[in-house]
């Protein structure tokens, strides 16, 4: 499900407290990854067999790998729940939040339209990436 659909059937705020605790997950399994990375270089200088070697070796490049894929999901989670939530302000009463019109309301299926839950006010929201 892309960010659009997510926002209009969660509203902003369950979406964005989800986004934020989605790449924080993330965030704390990269450290894990990182660990795991550690303990494979330690392993590696205490090993001296041949199938040690390659064991060691595939936890570094696991964990290496693991790290560098929850870095990037981690990265892009926060950078959408930013940018969308740079655009959450009411325009009108500056009230924060907003909740989304539905596709059929707005005309328009593919954009995110927002309306202000105390006022009224419509405004489109670009979810970015």
């Amino acid at each position: 499900m892309n960010t659009i659909e997510r926002l209009r059937k969660l509203g902003y705020r369950k979406w964005y407290e989800r986004q934020l605790i989605e790449g924080h997950l993330y965030l704390v399994t990269l450290v894990l990854a990182l660990v795991v990375m550690v303990a494979g270089l330690e392993l590696l200088s205490l090993r001296e067999s041949l199938a040690d070697i390659v064991f060691d070796g595939s936890l570094i490049a696991g964990g290496g790998w693991l790290a560098w894929i929850c870095w990037r999901r981690y990265a892009l989670a926060m950078m959408v729940a930013e940018h969308v939530g740079h655009q959450a302000q009411c325009p009108g009463c500056q009230r924060l939040g907003f909740r989304a019109v539905p596709p059929e309301e707005s005309g328009t299926p593919v954009q995110l339209v927002a309306a202000c839950p105390r006022c009224g006010h419509r405004w489109p929201i670009d979810p970015g990436v």
